[in-house]
């Protein structure tokens, strides 16, 4: 290899000996001899034991640009001519040698006549006696583009070496039989390779340590024996690893002209942007699903809002004109009207009450509050309102005393109660069942409904929300009425759920919390929901 300007001279000097002759003859040769059998690149020469020149080939003109006459006639030609920075080494060198009567070879530069620097290589063989050098002997080559080029392809190769460790994706080269041509630093850092395994550039055995960390291995060994089998085919794959990482796979030949020498595979650690991606999706999706849910809310709140519009109107109508011609004023006319008032004023209501827990300003009063009067209470209210149903109640022997607010605890059983006479058939029965489990009172509400789909349970506790089995037709709401039970349960310190099979109706339960007075009640364990979900805020 050749040596930097500073260093010492490179590689080692050949065999030493005492004496050489040019082949053929015990003298040196004629120019004409030499000239017809060196290149113009190089010239013979010939000096004394002290590098005073006593013979140089023409061609030695050529070479660095000065007179053959200059080169013998200046007794330090050779040393003067030296580049700087190579002198002393190659000078030292040299009469290291000579010294000691052994044939050497080395590369230095001179200065030519145009102030040029020209690389060389000396041949030397050293002509002693008893020890003693009397003359050397050699051939100088002009080497400069030689250097030149190796020197390009040694920067070639530092940039290509540098690219290839600062790169972010882990890189691996091999031949077609699996041997490692060249690996970068990232490569193995993905990988978690030790570096004793790298330096036996086995690509098999670099397999068998990357396969357990892949989830999806037996894919990704498939798919890349289809790439060796297609070595002109290209290919992405996406390699899932079992710490959570995702990483994308790059393959692609290896060429050296036409002809396909190995197989270049590089590896990117893509899992932020992966789940990036996901996340993007997703948020895409939930916006989506709210343009939907809000498309849907205004139209049935459109729907609902106008509905009970119509007959109010056709009520006051009828009761103005009675009034204007002094006829008598039915009064199923004006309670029709005021029910649908009624019904109107429900659905401003839960509209505020859901602007009020979205802001966090739904106000609750903590007073004792009876349960098992309660719930009596509002099934005495609902049914004079619907004889069609039969409500059962099985009350339990104690008040169970919660500390809430009585008309928001109502306000849940009224829409508990109404959503099952909603969607139970004519004649159908509700039954209520009011017990104590340990610190905790359970209400249960069943029916014998419709029932709700199982992938729509979870979400029935939203704003908005209607299960796609429930027709708008015959079954008003804004779907807010759960969301606000569901606050106002959550708010009292228990929990809301539902249990239902479709075509086999529903069950609706929570807890509450009873005050410290009832807790001597038998200490059964807590109902524990099957089906819970956070509530939004």
């Amino acid at each position: 290899m050749p040596r930097a300007p500073s260093s010492r001279p490179s590689g080692s000097p050949p065999t030493s000996r005492t004496s050489t002759r040019w082949p053929g003859s015990s003298a040196a040769p004629s120019a004409c001899t030499r000239s017809s059998s060196t290149p113009s690149t190089a010239s013979f020469w010939e000096t004394d034991a002290s590098f005073r020149f006593t013979f140089v080939s023409k061609q030695a003109e050529r070479l660095l640009g000065y007179p053959v006459q200059q080169w013998m006639q200046e007794p330090d030609f050779w040393l003067k001519h030296i580049y700087p920075d190579d002198r002393d080494w190659a000078s030292a060198y040299c009469l290291k040698s000579a010294m000691e009567c052994r044939a050497h070879e080395f590369e230095y530069r001179m200065v030519a006549a145009d102030g040029s620097s020209v690389w060389l290589r000396d041949i030397v063989t050293v002509v002693s006696e008893g020890g003693i050098p009397r003359q050397l002997r050699g051939i100088m080559v002009d080497i400069t583009a030689q250097r030149r080029a190796r020197e390009d392809l040694e920067q070639t190769v530092s940039l290509l070496r540098a690219t290839l460790d600062s790169t972010a994706d882990g890189v691996i080269v091999m031949t077609p039989d699996w041997r490692v041509t060249a690996f970068n630093g990232r490569f193995q850092e993905l990988w978690n390779i030790p570096a004793a395994l790298l330096e036996g550039r086995d690509g098999k055995a670099l397999s068998e340590h990357m396969r357990p960390q892949m989830e999806n291995a037996e894919q990704i060994h498939l798919r890349t024996q289809q790439l060796l089998a297609s070595p002109e085919q290209e290919g992405i794959d996406v390699l899932e690893l079992r710490d959570g990482r995702i990483l994308e796979r790059y393959s692609r030949p290896q060429r050296v002209g036409d002809t396909i020498v190995g197989r270049v595979w590089s590896y990117r650690d893509v899992t932020v942007e992966r789940r990036a991606q996901a996340e993007s999706e997703r948020l895409l999706r939930e916006a989506q699903e709210a343009i939907r849910v809000r498309d849907d809310f205004l139209s049935i709140a459109s729907h609902e809002l106008k509905t009970p519009l119509t007959p109010l109107k056709l009520h006051l109508q009828v009761l103005k004109h009675r009034m204007a011609s002094g006829q008598p004023v039915p009064a199923q006319h004006a309670e029709k009207a005021l029910a649908q008032v009624a019904r109107l004023s429900g659905l401003i209501n839960d509209l505020l009450d859901t602007s009020r827990i979205q802001a966090g300003r739904l106000e609750l009063r903590h007073e004792p509050v009876s349960l098992r009067e309660l719930t009596h209470e509002v099934l005495a209210d609902l049914r004079t309102v619907s004889p069609q149903h039969t409500l059962e109640y099985e009350e339990p022997g104690e008040p169970l005393l919660i500390e809430g607010d009585r008309s928001r605890l109502a306000q849940v059983l009224v829409n508990l109660l109404e959503n099952a006479l909603k969607y139970s058939p004519t004649g159908g029965t509700i039954r209520v069942h009011v017990e104590q489990e340990g610190a905790q009172a359970l209400v249960s509400v069943s029916d014998s409904g419709i029932g709700i789909p199982p992938d729509q349970k979870a979400h029935l506790f939203e704003r908005f929300f209607r299960a796609r089995n429930a027709p708008i037709s015959g079954f008003g709401g804004l779907g807010l009425g759960l969301y606000i039970c569901r606050d106002i349960v959550e708010r009292h310190g228990g929990r809301i759920w539902v249990e239902s099979e479709v075509g086999h109706g529903s069950t609706f339960r929570f807890t509450l919390p009873v005050l410290e007075a009832e807790a001597h009640a038998p200490t059964g364990l807590a109902a524990i929901p099957p089906e819970t979900a956070p509530h939004p805020r």
